[in-house]
């Protein structure tokens, strides 16, 4: 390995910074879909509950919950269609954003957390975690694909 002076190795990543961080935005923005991907499906195919309950006044759609510490289920679609990501690049720092648009901001963490009391059935309602549980299972993966960016952004400029 050839051994470089400080001016010689502060030139050498001065060239490769832009190719790192293209690299590494595009890398962000893969592991943010497939955290985002992997939500949606959870939620698509989430173990439901037998019990039914009913979210309208009159009673007219039911709603069968997902079992405690699993996905919330679908009934709507409408939070598992808000779930977004975003991908920031602010001077050297990148990072990617996954989470909910849905109006109301506090219905994700709801299900995410549950509640001690009150929400809408006046008790309290065990986690149905979808954000932690994706995360967690792509950790690994996420790690390994931010790694080879940076190795190949290093790699595409001559030293």
């Amino acid at each position: 390995m050839k051994e470089l002076t400080f001016d010689q190795f502060s030139d050498y990543l001065s060239k490769v910074a832009p190719q790192v961080e293209g690299e590494l935005n595009k890398t962000i923005a893969l592991c943010c879909k497939k955290v985002q991907d992997d939500i949606q499906y959870s939620m698509a195919h989430t173990e439901r509950n037998t019990a039914v309950s009913y979210y309208t006044n009159n009673k007219t759609k039911a709603h069968h919950p997902s079992m405690p510490g699993n996905p919330p289920a679908v009934d709507t679609g409408n939070l598992r269609e808000s779930i977004r990501y975003e991908v920031h690049g602010e001077g050297k720092e990148v990072y990617g954003i996954v989470g909910t648009t849905q109006k109301d901001p506090d219905y994700g963490a709801y299900l995410e957390y549950g509640t001690t009391s009150g929400g809408w059935s006046g008790k309290g309602m065990a986690p149905r975690p979808w954000l932690r549980p994706a995360m967690i299972k792509n950790n690994d993966w996420i790690r390994k694909s931010i790694s080879n960016a940076v190795a190949k952004g290093l790699k595409g400029v001559e030293k």
